[in-house]
């Protein structure tokens, strides 16, 4: 737990308030937070995309023969319709074609999902995420009052979805499962997806709300090493934090299924399991609608692990994301609208960022060319560039090679429409790819690998952001709901051996004594000592000088050893000698 650090009660009020969330933007830019974030969200996306090539299947059509007149006919044999009379070949059309319609919705479902360009198909740098940043601001400040609203209107619709991504993307096939008109397949298939987002996210949102969990409270920081094993130690409580609730709805909707079942008994399923049973249906529909509205704290779970550790479990962090969003959900919902706006902005300064960077990077590496050998000009190298956030329409711009996205309606049974792009000028385009070699696609290609791992960083922020902010927020709520001090975060007994140095000197000196411990006093002593050792060189001449003062002092024992010589006295008779006589 928290160390006993002695805080300001006033500070620790102001600090307890939403202004730390803004602390969010440079926690999240943690390079190795981006790192994790861009390797979780391409892992998940190859899953995703796995399950979607598995699953999918192509459109109904009429010709089946599940859809024939005469299948119907085979099927229903000798029933009667509910009047009593018999089916006719208009009553086999009709069913055949309510079948038809049937699939043929089912299939759209998962079309919209699962097929070519899809929802939970599309790899990250195809996905379309709103106008490119850069051309989005020189159409804001440039363009005309149109171009402004048109901008505005797709970076918002683009952009913000881009900061709750990770949520967007856990409800989206939760919302799925238990819509109406999604078939058996299909639900499989949402579940499937939604247990590798569990898996992939328990492991990398674990990892950076760990990072920031310490940071946000100034316990110094950790290695990545030391957060990654943190996690694998208590991965199981990060998995089965969020697979808890849904354990509880489904184990509640398999029970309803066999009440049902019930219900199918003609007189006993009208009297006594829809009526006087209709409780027992509402409960367990309300059980159900705690758990899923209670899912919208599902970030606060991963936070909950990181910041309690040992102290925590997975019933402990499914409870207070629970208990966080019903007993304060105004708050809740305020600090998550702070958190999604400042977000946005913040995500607008790093996706314009790092479109600027490859873009005046690109211009000025094109000048020597544009000058020299126009030919050579650099756009050919950005063909394969990701089309995310409109980074190959704005790499590409002005050159043979230029691309245009427009909403196109995917070719086929399907009638969604998926924006795509395409040359700008087809012939020109073509002329220009028919002069390629080799080395010139492998050049391109190897742009692609860097330009990629970027777009990844840069779309790993939003993530890094999104957990970082869940952390934040999780603090707070924890201040308001348990009034526990923003500073309170579980460190392991392992993670502060890397500040204290001076431990594993003592140990070292357990070890070899007599170095270690000598050293230490000869070092310490070593300044106040150092005037001392220099005086003893000045020493010697001390000596020296102090017996030349001797010789002064046998000079005068020398004078009254002489006055026995009585030739001598002569000299001082003008002196002392003749008044004393």
């Amino acid at each position: 737990m928290a160390d006993g650090r002695a805080q300001n009660p006033a500070s620790s009020d102001r600090s307890a308030s939403w202004m730390e969330i803004f602390r969010c933007f440079q926690v999240a830019l943690d390079p190795r937070k981006l790192l994790v974030a861009a390797v979780g969200i391409l892992v998940m996306s190859f899953m995703w995309w796995l399950l979607s090539v598995i699953f999918y299947s192509k459109a109904p059509e009429t010709s089946e023969p599940q859809y024939q007149n005469s299948t119907i006919q085979r099927e229903l044999g000798d029933k009667k319709k509910p009047d009593g009379t018999a089916y006719t070949e208009e009553d086999f059309r009709r069913i055949a074609h309510e079948r038809y319609s049937t699939d043929m919705e089912q299939w759209r479902v998962l079309d919209s999902l699962a097929g070519p360009g899809g929802r939970l198909r599309t790899m990250p740098w195809y996905e379309y995420r709103g106008p490119n940043p850069f051309l989005f601001v020189t159409d804001v400040l440039s363009g005309s009052a149109n171009d402004r609203a048109t901008a505005l209107t797709g970076f918002f619709s683009g952009s913000v979805p881009v900061l709750i991504e990770p949520l967007v993307k856990m409800l989206i096939p939760v919302a799925k499962l238990i819509s109406p008109g999604v078939s058996v397949s299909t639900r499989i298939y949402l579940f499937l997806i939604l247990m590798c987002n569990i898996a992939v996210w328990a492991f990398c949102a674990g990892i950076i709300t760990r990072l920031a969990a310490v940071q946000l409270a100034n316990k110094g920081p950790i290695s990545l090493k030391q957060a990654t094993r943190f996690v694998c130690k208590r991965y199981t409580a990060y998995l089965g934090a969020p697979l808890v609730p849904l354990i509880i709805i489904a184990a509640c909707v398999v029970g309803l299924i066999a009440y049902g079942v019930l219900g199918l008994i003609p007189v006993v399923g009208d009297l006594l399991i829809f009526g006087l049973g209709l409780p027992v249906i509402i409960v367990g529909g309300a059980v159900m609608a705690v758990f899923l509205v209670g899912l919208v704290g599902y970030p606060l779970m991963y936070t909950t692990l990181s910041a309690e550790g040992d102290q925590s479990d997975t019933f402990d962090a499914l409870s207070r994301s629970i208990n966080y969003v019903y007993q304060s959900p105004w708050h809740y919902i305020w600090y998550w609208l702070v958190a999604i706006f400042y977000g946005a902005a913040v995500t607008l300064f790093i996706l314009f960022f790092c479109s600027l960077t490859v873009y005046v990077g690109k211009w000025a590496v094109g000048l020597t060319a544009s000058t020299v050998w126009t030919d050579r000009k650099p756009e050919y190298l950005f063909i394969y560039a990701p089309e995310s956030f409109g980074w190959k329409e704005l790499l590409t711009k002005d050159s043979p090679y230029a691309v245009r996205g427009s909403w196109d309606k995917i070719e086929g049974a399907s009638d969604r429409q998926v924006y795509t792009y395409r040359p700008a000028d087809p012939v020109a385009y073509a002329q220009a790819r028919s002069e390629f070699y080799s080395y010139n696609s492998w050049g391109a290609g190897i742009v692609c690998f860097w330009l990629t791992l970027m777009f990844l960083m840069m779309l790993g922020f939003s993530y890094s952001f999104f957990w970082t902010a869940a952390t934040v927020i999780y603090f707070l709520m924890r201040k308001k709901v348990d009034e526990a001090e923003l500073d309170e975060v579980f460190l392991d007994d392992e993670e502060p051996e890397v500040p204290p140095a001076p431990p594993k000197i003592a140990e070292g000196t357990g070890a070899q004594p007599s170095p270690m411990t000598s050293l230490p006093v000869i070092t310490a002593p070593a300044p106040a000592v150092a005037p001392a050792p220099v005086p003893p060189p000045p020493l010697p001449p001390i000596p020296v000088v102090d017996l030349t003062p001797p010789a002064p002092a046998p000079a005068p024992a020398t004078i009254p050893i002489t006055p026995p010589a009585t030739e001598e006295p002569k000299k001082p008779e003008g002196g002392t000698p003749p008044p004393i006589g």
